[in-house]
């Protein structure tokens, strides 16, 4: 669902001039005729240009791989950090491409024909060409040096007034020439800016937000102004209420098992599946399953909106009893919410259910409605072990000499666990944070004390003034 709603951004595309270096890039390969080996020459040495630059600018972290660049300078490394090697500022054979391959093809400023790098459906404007046009004619013949970044003084990475600025903010925005015409633009770029004027509505009516995503979920998960406001009363509005709130659960599964398989880590031995019930035990309270679930936050008021339950759940303690106080949490919401927002929730599985998804956890919560919670908590083990099989066993690898490999945090054998590497609890991103963080570096908005929405962003994004 997250894919869908934010077409064109990932949890990996932190810079927005990146888009603008591979759109430039892109023509640059087209006009000279390219191969893709070419290509990733020529990529890799533009990579290593723009780190330098960012070094010069005393901005390393605008700037992917500046700080090993930079960490190489300072250890003498004098050669060519494009090429691979242990010198190399990339290990990955396309650098950073791999992880802005994907978006710059959605969002149309690159297309790829048998790995080369050629224009996409947006041709790069004028103003980006020339500012990236001195240093790709360099690095086209050569790597660069950190002598060279003078002759780059066009790019003026440090700025933020740069000449891609307005192209890639009319470019996210769906805009040409500070208008929006819906037809001039595809589904992609439409959600895009759906999401981005819903993103940029929530921080002017949160404007105290510590976050963007805080901001977006007190806008449109809980309350009621996804039905009342003139910009929030959307269906993408509906659909980012619906993936919020599933949010909190995905991440109480997952920092559930990050929890089993560190307990399995710590004991420096083994666990069985006995041990690890008796673990689950004694992190929850006493008490029936009906009482625990009557003991949680009003998830609704009076008119059917969501109140924010799950914060306060979070709030009172980031343990496991939360976590399966969550769980419960998401069941209830399977029969709170309905049409747009009822169907983000449930993602992929609204029409095929799934282990561990909302429904299964209603079904888990009502067959052992009038028994103890610890026994619920004891079925939510066995579950995340069944799935964590079949999710290795979907993983599993046959190599020619018929040896397997499986890819897994946690093994078992002959009934008992074993685990030698931690797992993370963290929760899945929703690319909000990048989105935001984009907005702010093309000079729509800003985080650094409360959100504040620029009026140019309102002008581009049809809001209140």
């Amino acid at each position: 669902m997250v894919d869908t709603l934010v077409p064109g951004v990932s949890t990996l595309t932190s810079q927005v001039r990146y888009y603008s270096l591979y759109w430039a890039l892109a023509e640059f390969a087209e006009e000279r005729g390219f191969d893709a080996a070419t290509c990733r020459v020529v990529l890799r040495r533009a990579e290593v240009a723009v780190a330098e630059a960012a070094i010069a600018g005393g901005v390393i972290k605008l700037a992917h791989g500046s700080d090993r660049v930079m960490s190489l300078r300072n250890r003498g490394v004098t050669g060519d950090m494009a090429a691979a090697g242990p010198d190399s500022y990339s290990p990955r054979a396309w650098g950073f491409w791999d992880q802005y391959n994907g978006p710059n093809v959605v969002i149309g400023t690159v297309s790829v024909d048998g790995g080369a790098l050629r224009s996409g459906r947006h041709r790069c404007p004028s103003a980006v060409r020339q500012l990236f046009r001195p240093m790709l004619e360099l690095v086209a013949d050569r790597p660069a040096s950190g002598a060279d970044v003078a002759d780059f003084a066009s790019m003026r990475w440090a700025e933020d007034d740069t000449a891609d600025l307005e192209p890639l903010a009319e470019l996210f925005t769906a805009t040409r020439g500070g208008q929006h015409v819906p037809e001039d633009w595809t589904g992609n770029d439409l959600t895009r800016r759906a999401t981005l004027r819903i993103l940029a509505r929530a921080g002017q009516v949160g404007p105290a937000a510590a976050d963007w995503l805080s901001a977006l979920r007190h806008a449109v998960a809980y309350g009621d102004l996804v039905n009342t406001d003139p910009v929030l009363s959307t269906e993408q509005a509906q659909a980012w209420r619906g993936v919020l709130l599933r949010h909190h659960s995905v991440g109480a599964w997952r920092r559930l098992w990050a929890r089993l398989v560190n307990q399995v880590v710590d004991s420096r031995g083994s666990f069985t599946r006995d041990d690890l019930h008796e673990w689950v035990t004694s992190a929850v309270s006493a008490g029936t399953v009906r009482e625990f679930v009557d003991s949680l936050p009003e998830a609704v008021d009076g008119a059917g909106n969501p109140l924010p339950a799950e914060e306060i759940v979070r709030t009172g303690g980031d343990d496991t009893r939360s976590d399966v106080a969550l769980l419960l949490l998401g069941a209830l919401r399977l029969d709170q919410l309905d049409g747009r927002a009822h169907d983000a929730f449930l993602g992929k599985t609204r029409r095929r259910r799934q282990f561990l998804d909302p429904h299964w956890v209603k079904f888990r919560r009502d067959d052992h409605a009038d028994r103890p919670l610890a026994e619920l908590a004891r079925a939510f083990v066995d579950d995340m072990l069944a799935q964590s099989r079949r999710v290795a066993l979907r993983k599993l690898r046959v190599d020619a000499r018929g040896q397997m490999t499986l890819f897994t945090k946690l093994h078992e054998r002959n009934g008992r666990y074993f685990a030698d590497q931690r797992e993370g609890p963290g929760n899945v991103g929703l690319r909000i944070v990048q989105l935001g963080g984009m907005a702010e570096q093309l000079g729509l908005a800003s985080s650094t004390s409360g959100i504040r929405v620029s009026g140019h962003a309102a002008d581009l994004l049809a809001l209140p003034a």
